[in-house]
């Protein structure tokens, strides 16, 4: 069984990822939380690799791969694992930035030191159930992404688990429309799920990750069925990308006036944490409990503010 190791970028609490991991309703069912460890499996071209990933000697995670993958499609597999557990996110600006906030949000981040993003497994994953969650209960939408990996994904294997990895973009673009709406029982979706397979493949992972967050946006939202929730969803949630967010958006609003109380102002906020907003919000969302216990009668601690330039960007929602 080959074993890899991930680095990590400091701080990196494992047994954070591996809580959070066990409590996100999307993706519940793509992983198994055993031990200390967290079980998945990567589709790469048409292999499926069942992993194993815990804790590793230093600052790495072990990763254990399930047969025995080329030493390409094995690397791959690491790439996306790391990724997805944001095994190199650099967390030092937003802790320097969450430093000076509110009493009650800095008390989200002592409570979840450590805890880098989470994503979603795959940018074809996060496509899907952008779409599928559209006005859906997030159970009913889970469902039907366990519809699409029964269908089109592989089992892989690892030990006595049977793993199932959900399926590539370019598999997912061999299927017709008519056999997205016999299996999802949901016309539209599956006219606009069609279509957005097809367009995010052929903008590129690396157009999505790396490109200028207003094209990516704007490239994202001329996709038909992908609004500013979706865009939001696919490069906050799937990729990580941190760089913006707009703290006015639902749920985030709710939940920063429920924390922050009488303090709470968005622009503040968004000026405070300039491109590590999305981090902003993750830990948010995630540490709502530790937010809402923590004491209001303290001011917010006194530093000068970071200052952030203000650019032109689509109002982009935010993400479950």
């Amino acid at each position: 069984m080959p074993v890899l190791a991930i680095p990590v970028r400091a701080p990196f609490d494992f047994a954070k990822t591996r809580a959070f991991v066990a409590s996100f309703p999307p993706c519940q069912a793509d992983f198994l939380v055993d031990g200390e460890g967290i079980i998945g499996a990567h589709a790469v071209g048409a292999e499926a690799v069942a992993w194993r990933l815990g804790p590793g000697a230093g600052a790495s995670l072990r990763l254990e791969l399930g047969g025995a993958p080329a030493a390409p499609v094995a690397a791959e597999v690491a790439r996306l694992v790391a990724a997805c557990v944001g095994a190199d996110d650099d967390l030092t600006d937003f802790y320097a930035r969450a430093a000076a906030d509110h009493p009650a949000y800095r008390a989200i981040v002592r409570a979840h030191h450590g805890l880098h993003h989470v994503r979603f497994p795959s940018l074809a994953e996060v496509t899907c159930y952008a779409i599928l969650a559209q006005r859906t209960p997030m159970a009913v939408a889970a469902a039907h992404k366990r519809r699409l990996v029964a269908a089109y994904g592989a089992v892989a294997h690892l030990g006595a688990h049977a793993v199932p990895a959900f399926p590539t973009l370019a598999t997912l673009r061999t299927v017709a429309e008519a056999d997205l709406a016999e299996l999802l029982h949901h016309p539209e979706k599956a006219r606009r799920l069609h279509g957005a397979i097809a367009a995010i493949d052929d903008l590129g992972l690396d157009f999505l990750r790396t490109g200028p967050y207003d094209r990516v946006a704007a490239a994202l939202g001329a996709i038909r069925g992908i609004g500013p929730f979706s865009v939001a969803m696919i490069l906050l949630r799937g990729l990580g990308r941190t760089d913006y967010m707009d703290p006015r958006s639902a749920p985030f609003a709710a939940i920063g006036r429920a924390v922050y109380g009488e303090a709470w102002d968005p622009d503040v906020v968004a000026r405070r944490y300039g491109p590590t907003i999305g981090t902003w919000a993750y830990y948010l969302r995630v540490g709502e409990p530790e937010g809402l216990r923590a004491p209001r009668t303290m001011r917010p601690a006194r530093t000068s503010r970071p200052r952030v330039p203000r650019t032109a960007r689509p109002p982009v929602h935010a993400t479950p």
